[in-house]
């Protein structure tokens, strides 16, 4: 493998067990000694844990309490962002490491980051990066990554772009073959297609609800007082969008939030006037002791408690009032019932995990273990409320449907009619296809809308903002479908073009 190897392999086809397999054989072979294993914080543990039990190596992570610091170890996982930081860079360049792991390796793909000059001054013997989209917009990005694992063998920069990019084209390679050569010395790519793994479907079941009379009336308050006060500085604009988001979650998380304002907490500043809005809001949504979503998620779980033997659904929310009310919900039906959030440690989560793959029933969760935690052993899931951003959505799916889910996985989306959330449903995730897009073809999609400037989830806010009446709300809604529509078509045609510069690099070949 030289000085190291790329694993380009596409999305949830195991490129951490194959790393895996070439550290465990190293290790027996007692032919290296230190390795640094750095990730996104979020699978520091994950890949903690992977190591240990599919491989019995021994690994300490920089969450535990026996880590020491990047000297005091040989075999570290860290989050690259602790490994950058000022209190351990000094520690980490000092060393000269045996081997250097980078998993999700495009986040080094721009040579101007913090994160692509930590990898540029480690001093390493070989190096093993994994990501399964090692172009994003430019064949560049290639560059930049290849460069850190094997440098020079791509020339400079300049060599590079002269030799192998058309003019004026990232997306456009010529002298291919010759390209396709150096890259089969440090690449292994391997597509769902050419593999016999059988994936399991996924259900998706989305409807919207009817809310009740008093539901609307809070709906229509909140978003009434949203628009009266909105203004364009960062504090007020941050703190409405979350009143927006949370009427549609339930009441508790909309009482949790005013009654912070009315105490005086938070950054923005409420006026009289706007403290007697917020008292009538706060009116209604104490009149509500019931839900529509309480009701219809019950229902869920009633049906899959008669199905299977043992009833395991894990249900998604925002926020913590949220949670709490789900949780009480959920009790009413004699299942156990599970919560984790953001104020769980690593390790707290995976025993709360630990009992609910055990134990069954209901698993409460907040968007704090969307990703990095493998959960095969569910195959229910049900968003109780939407992120507006349909990463985080699709991100919450993938904790369930991976590799190792052997049955049908059935999502169960709630989202109240005539509401923001039923809009982001019909006109914006349905457009991209969400729920059949890969978390690389989301990554892309919405990366081009926010290259032009524009936040997915501002943006929707902006649009419901803005709108006089339901017909422009629609429209507003239509305009910004269209615009997701035209960057998942340059995204597809960037996907085509991943497979091709690890193909014959169709796009551009030897003609160009």
């Amino acid at each position: 493998m030289g000085r190291g190897t790329l694993f380009a392999d596409e999305v949830g086809l195991g490129k951490t067990i194959e790393i895996g397999m070439v550290l465990k054989e190293m290790d027996l072979r007692e032919t290296r000694d230190s390795f640094l294993a750095l990730t996104p914080a979020q699978l520091a543990n994950q890949w903690q844990r992977e190591l240990q039990e599919k491989f019995g190596l021994d690994f300490v992570c920089n969450y535990d309490d026996e880590f020491d610091g990047f000297a005091s170890h040989d075999k570290i996982v860290a989050s690259v962002d602790t490994a950058k930081s000022e209190r351990y860079i000094d520690d980490v360049l000092r060393r000269q490491w045996d081997v250097v792991v980078l998993d999700e390796a495009h986040y080094v793909r721009n040579e101007d980051t913090q994160r692509y000059s930590l990898l540029e001054r480690i001093e390493y013997e070989e190096a093993f990066f994994a990501t399964a989209t090692p172009i994003q917009n430019d064949v560049t990005d290639l560059y930049n990554i290849v460069n850190l694992i094997r440098p020079g063998l791509l020339g400079s920069r300049r060599e590079f772009k002269d030799r192998y990019v058309v003019d004026g084209d990232g997306t456009k390679v010529k002298n291919a073959d010759e390209l396709q050569r150096n890259l089969n010395r440090v690449m292994i790519r391997n597509r769902r297609e050419e593999t016999d793994i059988d994936f399991t479907n996924r259900k998706v079941r989305t409807n919207a609800f009817d809310p009740t009379d008093d539901e609307k009336a809070l709906y229509n308050a909140v978003t009434d007082y949203v628009r009266s006060n909105y203004s364009s500085e960062d504090a007020k604009h941050l703190v409405l969008l979350l009143l927006q988001k949370e009427v549609v979650s339930s009441p508790s998380a909309v009482l949790s939030t005013i009654d912070k304002w009315l105490r005086g907490e938070g950054s923005a500043t409420i006026s009289a006037s706007e403290k007697e809005q917020l008292r009538e809001i706060k009116d209604v949504a104490e009149s509500i002791s019931t839900t529509t979503k309480q009701e219809r998620l019950q229902s869920v779980v009633k049906r899959i408690h008669d199905q299977l033997e043992t009833t395991r659904v894990v249900v998604f929310t925002q926020f913590r009032s949220t949670q709490d009310e789900i949780a009480a919900s959920a009790r009413e039906l004699n299942q156990p019932v599970h919560l984790v959030n953001g104020d769980f440690s690593s390790n707290e989560k995976d025993a709360v995990v630990a009992d609910f793959e055990r134990e069954g029933g209901v698993l409460v969760a907040t968007d704090s273990i969307s990703e990095g935690r493998n959960m095969q052993f569910c195959n229910v899931m049900v968003n109780y409320d939407l992120p507006w951003n349909p990463m985080k959505v699709e991100q919450r799916i993938g904790r369930i449907d991976r590799i190792g889910q052997d049955r049908e996985v059935h999502v169960f989306n709630l989202a109240l009619a005539d509401t923001v959330e039923e809009y982001v449903l019909d006109k914006l995730y349905e457009k991209v296809n969400l729920f059949t897009q890969s978390i690389g073809g989301l990554r892309e999609i919405l990366s081009r809308m926010e290259k032009s400037g524009s936040d997915f989830e501002r943006e929707v806010f902006e649009r419901l903002r803005t709108a006089d009446d339901r017909v422009e709300l629609e429209n507003n809604f239509e305009e910004m479908a269209v615009d997701l529509e035209t960057n998942k078509e340059a995204a597809e045609k960037m996907s085509e073009f991943n497979k091709g510069v690890f193909e014959s690099f169709e796009f551009g070949g030897e003609e160009a």
